[in-house]
């Protein structure tokens, strides 16, 4: 590695203490004097700083090789990127400028990378003077040059209030990034409790905001966090896609506040009350002696504490089975033996000593001591099915057993289990259409997921006219050849993708067992 670079030479190039004199102009006259438009003083910091700082950065760290000075252009570009492209970044250079007697406020801006090429400028321009052997020692120079682009470069984010004449001059207002805020209107600090949706939430937006209340289960939400906001400041509250929370505090009864990032997208907002727009702040409020949160689109009545009974006619969906299964070790075994537990599973025993499970309808396990079954595992991710919801691929994961006798599968996914899925030829070849289950118009499960039943109607080759399935019930299809047993048909807009109900994260859960004779040898 050649050591032939004095990063301190550059300090006195004329590009370079042009740049720091732009920079210190710019960021202690032109800023705020309306002499220049914003946009535009905020672009000439960067473009003087990106010229400044990877200089000062290089004679900081006594940097002598050519590696080194490319090393410090790198980083200031990485930093540089950083916090005009990610919000926590900057946040997190703003927390920690705070904790020096120059504190920053930084403006989260994708269009200020326009000034990344003058780091090949500093770069070929400002390396060439450091490779550059001098012609005369001035020590003293380059120290204050390099004092002076030191503090330029430190204070260059903090851009003062402009005052009027006669006018007090203010700090800069407190900002975050955030897609509302509630705003502490009241006279005396209020401890606020927020619990916002579980990371593992899955909601469709445009259900959940049609009646947020009824959509919502309070076990959907996590535990709550504490935030003590003084009078006059606002707690801001993000939101990249849609999103809610349940609120209170002391004399504030539990509310909930929802929306959607296309009505309310997150940006910088400032956290004062006394300049926070007014369509982004929810007002916390006084009402005689108890607290509310002034009308707001956002806010509604809270979940009810306790989860509304469901329909008779939703009982089937409620009660009904479910399916779930282990693997064997061995592909094919003699089965010799099943043993059935009230809770619907089944054991499978087979021949040298090895067990797996079966959680289904005992019509799902048409085999006899004896037989030689094959068990396989099946997955359908693509294909055309009309049960299939708009929009969304078909996915489903299965059981496939095939005796002498019978040929089973067990399926669960976003479609209905046929016997082309394991290589039948198709004998009964049906369309399927899901609907609403007549007087049900949905309930929430034990993991406060919003289950709305759904009914198939089969039709098709195969099928004798138009036969409607719910859960729990079987349709005889190809002439008594074939059944199709329909476990579990629901829709699921709001959902905890983690729960144990819901094992496959997505809207549509299908669980359904395919069964007929085995095929002909």
């Amino acid at each position: 590695m050649h050591r032939d670079l004095r990063s301190y030479r550059s300090l006195l190039h004329p590009l370079w203490i042009g740049a720091l004199a732009l920079l210190v102009l710019n960021d202690h006259a032109l800023k705020g004097s309306g002499l220049l438009p914003g946009w535009l003083t905020g672009k000439l910091s960067d473009f003087a700083g990106l010229l400044v700082a990877p200089v000062v950065l290089a004679s900081l760290l006594r940097v002598t090789s050519r590696r080194g000075f490319l090393g410090a252009h790198v980083a200031t570009g990485a930093v540089f990127s950083a916090i005009k492209l990610a919000p926590d970044a900057a946040r997190a250079v703003e927390g920690l400028m705070a904790l020096t007697p120059i504190p920053w406020s930084i403006t989260v801006d994708p269009t200020d990378l326009v000034a990344l090429p003058l780091l090949l400028v500093s770069y070929r321009v400002l390396g060439e003077a450091a490779r550059q052997p001098e012609p005369t020692r001035r020590p003293i120079g380059r120290r204050l040059a390099l004092m002076a682009g030191s503090l330029a470069c430190v204070a260059t984010s903090y851009e003062p209030v402009p005052c009027g004449e006669g006018e007090e001059c203010l700090p800069p207002q407190p900002q975050e990034i955030a897609s509302l805020l509630i705003g502490n209107t009241t006279e005396t600090e209020q401890l606020f409790r927020v619990r916002r949706l579980r990371e593992s939430a899955r909601v469709d937006c445009s259900f959940m905001l049609a009646d947020p209340a009824s959509a919502l289960s309070r076990d959907l939400f996590a535990n709550a966090e504490t935030w003590l906001i003084a009078p006059g400041r606002a707690l801001p509250l993000r939101n990249a896609g849609c999103d809610a929370y349940l609120i209170d505090a002391d004399g504030l009864p539990l509310t909930l506040l929802a929306w959607s990032a296309e009505e309310f997208p997150e940006q910088l907002l400032v956290t004062s009350t006394e300049s926070s727009l007014p369509e982004r702040t929810i007002a916390l409020q006084r009402a005689g002696t108890r607290l509310e949160l002034a009308e707001h689109p956002a806010v509604f009545d809270a979940p009810p504490a306790e989860t509304p009974p469901a329909a008779d006619a939703c009982g089937v969906s409620i009660k009904g089975s479910r399916l779930d299964w282990t693997l064997p070790v061995s592909e094919a075994a003699v089965l010799t033996g099943i043993t059935s537990s009230p809770d619907g599973c089944h054991a499978l025993a087979l021949d040298r000593g090895e067990t797996f499970f079966l959680c289904a309808p005992v019509e799902a396990i048409p085999f006899s001591d004896g037989e030689l079954i094959r068990v396989s595992p099946v997955e359908i991710d693509g294909g055309t099915y009309p049960e299939r919801p708009k929009g969304e691929r078909a996915f489903a994961r299965g059981l496939h057993i095939e005796s002498e006798t019978h040929a089973v599968l067990v399926l669960r996914g976003n479609v209905l289990a046929r016997g082309t899925m394991v290589g039948r030829q198709a004998s009964a070849d049906f369309l399927a259409e899901l609907t609403p289950l007549d007087g049900c118009s949905g309930f929430h499960d034990a993991c406060g997921s919003r289950v709305a039943p759904l009914e198939a109607s089969l039709l098709g080759d195969g099928v004798s006219g138009v036969v409607s399935l719910r859960a729990g019930e079987s349709a005889t299809l190809a002439e008594g050849a074939e059944t199709l047993l329909l476990v579990r048909a629901e829709d699921m807009p709001v959902r905890d993708a983690e729960c144990f109900t819901a094992p496959i994260d997505q809207p549509r859960l299908l669980e359904s067992v395919w069964i007929a004779a085995a095929a002909a040898p």
